[in-house]
């Protein structure tokens, strides 16, 4: 029996082809287009980095900021321990010198041949006449000033309690003096209040010369004793324990309205800056207090500012608000200085102190000062307004947003 033959069919190979083709294209668009609308609805960023470079790039920003209702004060300020004491007076300003000595009370006054003040001064070519009084009341080196015998108790005459007596004169000239002081001759009811109160050093001319302080031993204010000891000459040096200027204002020439920096008897300019435009958690890269002052006085050539942060309000507290001690920056300003000098000051750090901290650091405000307040007598004048007045420069960094959100 033959085989019973069944037709095949048959389907060209071309035709298979393009059939497959069209499917497997149609599969692979179809598979692209689903990836890429997911990449869409995911993603909402740059690609990884580019966004933290952008952000870099355009995160810093600037800011100039004016001080909101700056004031200033003038204040009479403890000037002991000073290495330097100025005695004068003139249009502005008038000083005296407090100082006192170790004197034994056992000294045998009767062997004494001589008792003589020495001082020492700075300048060379400057000359000063001068007298010496006893100090009738005690006093306190780091409390006393113009006003204050010490920290807590007035003089009952502004600028120290005297008596009439001179126990000394003499003109200050060259790099020293040796003159006679006459305390042998007193009755000892002066003699005790020199040793406990000491003397006072009052100007007789015109002009400001600096005297040594006891700062240096080797220039410091001394009494030179001469006695006989057993039939032959000694000499014994007392030092001074304690000195102090004691400066008065006489005419400040200003407005009283007028922004002052000074030395001697203080001038202090409050500035305050609302800082509440930059972020918390920003980085502060610049932050420049600057001013073109006006030299309204000067006895010196290089004038140093300090700048303090406040720890206490001055709208409540005005001229017993408290500030650091230790400046938070400084900058020397020279006289007679170009008319285009400006004092430009860095307080970078406790701008950043003020803004990354602002919920448990409150910002009082900075106040400008004499560095140190000792220093040789200047005053300042800064604009309250106009090209001239403080402003505060700023440049922040934020840092990078984040890439998913």
């Amino acid at each position: 029996m033959k085989p019973t033959l069944r037709p095949i069919l048959h389907f060209p190979l071309r035709t298979l082809t393009s059939a497959f083709s069209r499917h497997s294209a149609s599969s692979i668009l179809h598979f692209a287009f689903c990836i890429l609308t997911f990449a869409f609805i995911r993603c909402n960023t740059l690609p990884v980095g580019y966004d933290q470079l952008r952000d870099r790039v355009t995160g810093t920003s600037d800011t100039t900021l004016v001080p909101d209702s700056p004031a200033g004060y003038m204040r009479y300020v403890p000037l002991g321990g000073s290495s330097m004491l100025y005695l004068g007076r003139d249009t502005s300003y008038q000083s005296r010198l407090v100082v006192r000595f170790s004197i034994p009370d056992t000294m045998v006054l009767d062997s004494i041949t001589s008792f003589q003040l020495v001082l020492h001064q700075s300048d060379t070519l400057a000359t000063m006449g001068f007298i010496c009084r006893p100090c009738s009341s005690e006093w306190v080196e780091d409390g006393v000033s113009w006003q204050m015998s010490d920290s807590s108790n007035h003089w009952m005459n502004p600028g120290g309690d005297f008596l009439p007596d001179t126990v000394a004169t003499g003109t200050m000239a060259g790099d020293s003096i040796t003159i006679d002081f006459k305390y042998v001759g007193l009755d000892s009811a002066h003699r005790a209040t020199i040793r406990n109160s000491g003397i006072g050093i009052f100007p007789q001319d015109t002009g400001i010369v600096a005297i040594h302080s006891g700062a240096a031993a080797a220039t410091a204010p001394r009494l030179r004793v001469t006695y006989t000891n057993k039939g032959k000459e000694t000499q014994r040096v007392i030092s001074d324990i304690a000195d102090a200027s004691l400066i008065d204002t006489i005419a400040t020439h200003s407005h009283p309205l007028d922004l002052l920096v000074g030395s001697g008897v203080a001038f202090r300019t409050w500035l305050w800056f609302a800082l509440d435009s930059i972020p918390a958690e920003a980085t502060i890269a610049r932050a420049d207090l600057k001013f073109r002052p006006e030299t309204k006085y000067h006895r010196t050539d290089t004038i140093v500012l300090g700048v303090h942060r406040l720890i206490d309000s001055f709208p409540e507290k005005g001229a017993n608000a408290r500030f650091e001690e230790v400046p938070i920056g400084s900058a020397s300003y020279i006289v007679p200085a170009d008319s285009d000098t400006v004092v430009t000051i860095d307080i970078r750090s406790l701008v950043q102190l003020w803004t990354s901290r602002s919920d448990t650091l409150r910002n009082y405000g900075l106040l400008i000062n004499a560095a140190p307040e000792w220093s040789p007598l200047f005053r300042l004048r800064i604009p309250r307004s106009g090209p001239n007045a403080p402003r505060l420069e700023i440049q922040y960094v934020l840092p990078p947003e984040d890439r998913f959100r």
